[in-house]
């Protein structure tokens, strides 16, 4: 069984008790130098990471601590065991107690626990030293009433060696895939492997309560905005299953399901017969490296999408082999929950 996890236990610590922290310096992009180095920002993508640079001089080189964002995406935190550079949108976080070193176990205990304050900040009221040297964390302790850094560890070597499914604990599997070689692979144009269909216009007095997802320019939520009853479709508007969609900003989401999509999405129907499942997600994560190119700037039109190229694995023709991308998703780990 995990270990029992008791609130009674824990006690409140102010911030500045526990951790030492400090505001990293400011770099602009125009004075950054291509490099090995992350540059940690304010981004809640990537680990916070903005850059892999060159750092000048005057800026510190951390490593195995936590970061978090005070402006920008505020409050989010992220931990770090290799070296890093962090602008002044960021504080590094370490354990106060030097004997005490962190380490993944500690971190990821740490890291819902120091997000939590998230909600009190945003774009108008940013997180700064003060502020955070005021904060009050919760933590288990020991008996004479420290922080129990061997709890946290354990816990999460506990839970992390196993996960549940329904109420069945099964051991985590290695993919046991060699790792992929892209070396061999072919550039293919979208419009060579899909059809672009336009979705179609629904205006909001046409929209009656239902279970067929409503699909729209969005990036959460698989771009779901609605849910709509399928009796208002008829013939007059087309019902997909088993498709991609994207919209103007590049945003890229697979439906098994049944769904409609109005106006600001184009469905992808494949060229290619083997459109399963598997097949779709492998070309839907390669879809998605695209979409740095796209923002509210430079929107996804028709002519661009014909335009845009992926890289594909091959087989001995030149073809994209499906049967290596169906192959190499089966073989990652919970792979058959995809079918749930």
């Amino acid at each position: 069984m995990t270990k029992e996890i008791k609130i009674s236990r824990w006690k409140t610590f102010k911030f500045g008790k526990v951790f030492k922290f400090e505001r990293g310096k400011r770099l602009i992009t125009l004075n950054q130098i291509k490099g090995e180095i992350p540059y940690i920002s304010s981004t809640k993508k990537n680990n916070g990471i903005d850059n892999y640079i060159n750092p000048p001089d005057y800026m510190k080189v951390y490593e195995n601590v936590l970061t978090l964002n005070n402006s920008g995406s505020v409050g989010y935190c992220f931990y770090h065991p290799y070296k890093i550079v962090c602008s002044d949108h960021c504080t590094i976080i370490s354990i106060k107690d030097e004997t005490v070193k962190l380490n993944p176990y500690i971190a990821l205990f740490l890291k819902p626990i120091i997000e939590s304050i998230r909600y009190k900040y945003s774009f108008a009221r940013e997180i700064n030293n003060d502020r955070l040297e005021r904060e009050n964390v919760m933590l288990p302790t020991n008996k004479d009433g420290s922080p129990d850094w061997n709890f946290m560890e354990s816990y999460v070597k506990e839970i992390s060696s196993k996960v549940c499914f329904n109420g069945t604990i099964r051991k985590i599997k290695k993919n046991n895939l060699n790792k992929i070689d892209i070396s061999q692979w072919c550039w293919f144009n979208i419009s060579d492997i899909f059809k672009f269909e336009k979705g179609e216009r629904l205006v909001k007095s046409e929209r009656i309560e239902g279970e067929l997802p409503l699909v729209t320019a969005s990036s959460k939520e698989n771009g779901i905005v609605d849910f709509l009853s399928e009796d208002i479709f008829e013939n007059k508007k087309k019902i997909f299953e088993n498709k991609i969609t994207i919209d103007m900003f590049f945003d890229v989401f697979y439906h098994k399901y049944k769904y409609f999509s109005d106006d600001n999405v184009h469905t992808l129907i494949p060229k290619f017969n083997k459109s399963n499942l598997y097949v779709m997600l492998f070309i839907l994560t390669i879809l998605k490296e695209s979409s740095y190119k796209y923002a509210y700037g430079r929107q996804l039109r028709i002519k661009r999408l014909g335009l845009e190229r992926i890289k594909l694995p091959t087989d001995k023709d030149g073809s994209p082999d499906w049967n290596f991308m169906e192959s190499y998703v089966k073989s990652l780990p919970y792979s058959k929950n995809l079918e749930n």
